[in-house]
């Protein structure tokens, strides 16, 4: 039967270990281009987070997957500090989850506890006080271990190991101190060692810190620009780099949107091709944009791709065996010319040239033109077989009315210059039998077809701005920069650019800014290079 922690008992552990956390003070830039830095914001673990925090504070064990309702993403990333606060309906799943992780642990104690379960309160006791330190992500006085301990005395005495075991392991999982990041600060007002080896670690790893973390905040190896820039280095050389850049990089570019598209199963589409699609996107931004380069350039403009069985009919390619990498037909650059992309921002029947246009503008330079007035129609009729209209024709006469042009005028043009492919992402010259038009504009910028937005892409400073503020937001878990942050973003943008555009790099740099870690460190020298 399970079991699950009564709620008095959750109810006063919860208030016994209820934390505080201080105010982070300006890193000796009071009168600099930053301002007083407000108190850390209290941040609930995303879901990614949480999971991989899960993860790794028990990883010889597996657990079924842990349902949790969707983060919310005001600002495209699902870490938005002000946004996450627990419904009650969390709650229930934490919960659940909470019992089902528990109950994993109590059947596997062997590959769990630090000691052996036969010498009863004392190995419970170990356990504690181990998973609590990493769980919490700093130790624990005496006086705050104190609950936990009572808590497993009290079911060990009326029940067993297993069942003491279980219960305080879902309490220790329910608590405050484990589902928030809780900044403890210190008595100048800056991060603790042990803010800032979180910090590190939900920023490049999207998951806890690790051993050698702990082992720095322990032993005060986190206080200046060399010992800090050493771990960064450490960090992004790891696989788990990987995973805290591809954590970004999905919601920053809504791959994610896939799921939700459908097409005819009469033009080849299938289950099978959608996940295809995730795998083509996922290895071209970890392969050829992480590993081997890292930079705007490479996202925006690389030759090289990788296609599979399911993907490689829509590059006119034959199908290879396996997951082959490729270098593009000549019509063909980058992230916005491959096939996730552009069936990603397709309808049914007709690629979408509205969907197209604003992810270019909202995510690479950051426009942001609002939603449609209430009531517009913002159906895409068919046209008539009497006169046959292009895709760009037909969008052109829908959102003719003035009341659509004040933000078509700016959607439509940047849209207009992927007309070449289909919704599919399939390379095509004619559409209803009439030549294609792939001019578009922005601003007083023109473009001949994609080729030449792209060119224009990489070289814009308003891109290269637009890229910094969408990591900023996602590091700083959705805070809006501010002029009393002005430091962080011009340092940052400053490297970005003496890299190259290298998206590894920014990593680094904000990663490393006292700024951003709030300690009283001197800023290292400007990166300049990749990590």
């Amino acid at each position: 039967m399970a079991r699950s922690l009564d709620i008095a008992a959750r109810v006063s552990v919860l208030i016994v270990l209820g934390g505080c956390w201080g105010t982070i003070g300006d890193p000796e830039n009071t009168s600099g281009p930053c301002g007083d830095i407000p108190e850390p914001a209290l941040k609930r673990l995303s879901h990614t987070e949480y999971r991989n925090t899960v993860r790794d504070l028990f990883p010889k064990l597996t657990f079924p997957t842990l349902q949790l309702a969707p983060d919310p993403t005001p600002h495209g990333f699902d870490n938005d500090s002000e946004s996450l606060y627990a419904a009650p309906l969390l709650v229930t799943q934490y919960n659940d989850a909470a019992g089902k992780i528990a109950r994993e642990v109590a059947l596997k104690k062997t590959m769990v506890l630090p000691c052996m379960a036969s010498a009863g309160a004392t190995c419970g006791h170990q356990f504690i006080a181990d998973l609590t330190a990493r769980a919490f992500r700093r130790p624990l006085a005496d006086a705050e271990l104190a609950p936990f301990k009572t808590m497993f005395d009290t079911y060990l005495a009326a029940h067993n190991f297993d069942v003491a075991l279980e219960l305080t392991t879902q309490a220790i999982l329910q608590s405050p101190q484990f589902l928030y990041r809780i900044e403890t600060g210190t008595p100048d007002n800056l991060s603790s060692p042990y803010d800032v080896a979180s910090r590190l670690s939900y920023f490049l790893w999207a998951t806890m810190p690790d051993a050698e973390l702990f082992s720095a905040a322990a032993s005060n190896q986190l206080g200046d620009a060399d010992q800090i820039a050493a771990q960064a280095d450490r960090m992004l050389a790891d696989p788990r780099a990987l995973d805290g850049f591809m954590t970004f990089t999905r919601q920053w570019l809504e791959t994610s949107r896939i799921d939700r598209i459908t097409k005819p199963s009469s033009e080849g589409w299938s289950e099978d091709v959608r996940a295809a699609l995730h795998e083509e996107a996922d290895k071209f931004l970890s392969e050829i944009v992480f590993k081997r380069g890292g930079t705007l350039s490479d996202f925006l403009l690389s030759n090289k791709a990788f296609i599979g069985p399911d993907t490689a009919t829509f590059y006119g390619l034959p199908a290879p065996a396996a997951w082959t990498e490729i270098t593009l037909p000549a019509d063909r650059r980058g992230f916005l010319m491959q096939a996730q992309f552009l069936s990603a921002t397709g309808h049914p029947d007709h690629p979408s040239p509205v969907q197209r246009g604003l992810f270019v503008l909202r995510n690479l330079l950051c426009v942001e033109l609002g939603s449609p007035p209430a009531g517009v129609n913002m159906s895409v009729p068919a046209p008539a077989p009497t006169m046959p209209l292009t895709n760009r024709q037909n969008y052109e006469q829908v959102t003719a009315e003035e009341l659509c042009q004040s933000c078509h005028k700016v959607i439509n043009p940047m849209g207009f210059v992927f007309e070449q492919y289909d919704t599919f992402g399939r390379r095509r010259m004619t559409d209803t039998g009439l030549p294609i038009d792939p001019s578009g504009r922005f601003g007083t910028t023109t473009f001949v077809g994609p080729h030449d937005l792209l060119d224009f892409l990489v070289s814009s400073e308003q891109v290269h701005k637009c890229v910094v503020g969408k990591y900023l937001t996602y590091a700083t878990g959705g805070q809006k920069t501010t002029s009393r942050d002005q430091c962080l973003v011009d340092d940052v943008t400053a490297d970005f650019a003496a890299s190259g555009g290298s998206l590894t790099g920014m990593m680094k740099s904000i990663a490393t800014h006292p700024r951003y870690l709030g300690t009283a460190a001197q800023r290292p020298t400007p990166i300049g290079g990749k990590p």
